[in-house]
């Protein structure tokens, strides 16, 4: 039956849908019109599904196949969205379905699609419901993952969670978290001549240097306690801007970077020790270094023994032939909601792709064909039948 199944997975059908998806423009905040497509598709297929528009620009779409027992339910979970990036018309060519969104992350939502289209048309009876979800506001900095969260937080979720992205030959069990610093540091007074300014003065860029120093030295006591899988906690610096003439003192500067901790941290946390080192600089510098810090997402850890883990190996290894090793990600995704949020384990495991962010993106469907054979074995262990 297994093999019956799998053998139900259609190449066409997917690589349409991903196409289909690519060819509707759904930079973050707006995929109305990408939601609606998509539910339409889940309608086709025999889901039960809703589109609620509690963030009415970027609706959220549920679908639910019912169970006929009472088994867990298993999420299959994707967003929407894509970075807002021009992209050249979608086509097909090689094996590729190339588009804005074809790796991050058309190419899943379309996979996790055809697995419940194939378990769906079976008439097999799960024991637990199977249940899609499809969300728009996820990609920083215009989205932070607020609809899901309202979703999670509203008991809208599984009993587990598939996120169909991030890792298509590998399966990260520990992730970082992701928050953005943005620090401006400033002195009194107007800018000046650096012959006509008083010699006390506090001078921004310099202030802001001894800035970059602190996290430069906080990176190598971070880089002495890697995290199994995963790596060291880190700072990364990305802007620093600061005068606008070669002899003119300023009286502002700017300092941008990401701050990356690790599952046992928290925002909180990390705010505190930037607000020290911020408390630092200003003591050593007499200037003013105030902090403005945006959440991505946090951290995450699942147990290697989880339920979710062993079907998900056992499936991927039942079509391949190959192993799946359990890794670390420092990419930042929705894992950590579910988890933190809604107390339910969460995979990332998609169809790859490459270019995601990037000028040229794309899919290959023999992976979209592989991921949704994954999932149509990973529902029969993990829901099971009724």
């Amino acid at each position: 039956m297994r093999e019956e199944l799998i053998g139900r997975v259609d190449a066409d059908r997917l690589q349409q849908l991903t196409l289909e998806l690519t060819r509707i423009r759904s930079y973050t905040g707006d995929t109305r019109e990408v939601a609606e497509a998509y539910a339409r598709h889940l309608e086709r297929i025999g889901l039960e599904t809703q589109v609620l528009r509690d963030f009415p620009n970027d609706p959220c779409v549920v679908a639910r196949l019912r169970a006929a027992g009472r088994g867990p339910t298993l999420e299959f979970n994707g967003h929407l969205d894509t970075v807002p990036v021009d992209h050249p018309a979608p086509l097909v060519t090689d094996g590729r379905v190339f588009g804005r969104g074809a790796a991050d992350m058309k190419g899943g939502l379309a996979a996790m699609a055809e697995a419940a289209r194939v378990i769906s048309e079976s008439g097999l009876r799960l024991k637990g419901d199977l249940l899609l979800v499809a969300h728009g506001l996820h990609e920083a900095p215009d989205g932070h993952g607020e609809d899901l969260l309202d979703l999670v937080r509203r008991g809208i979720k599984g009993d587990a969670v598939i996120i169909t992205e991030v890792a298509s030959d590998t399966l990260p069990v520990v992730g970082l978290g992701q928050a953005i610093f943005d620090f401006t540091i400033s002195r009194p007074g107007e800018t000046t001549h650096e012959l006509l300014t008083p010699p006390a003065t506090p001078h921004p860029i310099l202030a802001a240097v001894r800035l970059v120093n602190l996290m430069q030295a906080r990176n190598a006591e971070l880089a002495q306690s890697p995290i199994p899988h995963v790596g060291a906690e880190s700072f990364f610096i990305g802007m620093l801007h600061g005068g606008d003439f070669f002899n003119r003192w300023t009286n502002t500067s700017r300092l941008v970077g990401t701050r990356r901790y690790g599952p046992e941290n928290s925002l909180a946390g990390v705010e505190e020790e930037l607000r020290a080192m911020a408390a630092q600089v200003e003591q050593d510098t007499w200037a003013k270094v105030e902090l403005k810090l945006t959440p991505v997402r946090d951290g995450f850890r699942v147990a290697e023994d989880e339920p979710l883990v062993i079907a998900l190996r056992r499936a991927y290894t039942d079509v391949t032939g190959r192993g799946l090793p359990l890794v670390g990600t420092r990419m930042v995704g929705d894992a950590a909601i579910f988890i933190k949020e809604g107390k339910v384990p969460a995979l990332y495991h998609g169809p790859g792709g490459q270019g995601a962010h990037a000028d040229l993106e794309s899919v290959a469907v023999s992976d979209l064909v592989r991921a949704a054979k994954v999932y149509v074995l990973t529902i029969l262990d993990y829901v099971g039948q009724a």
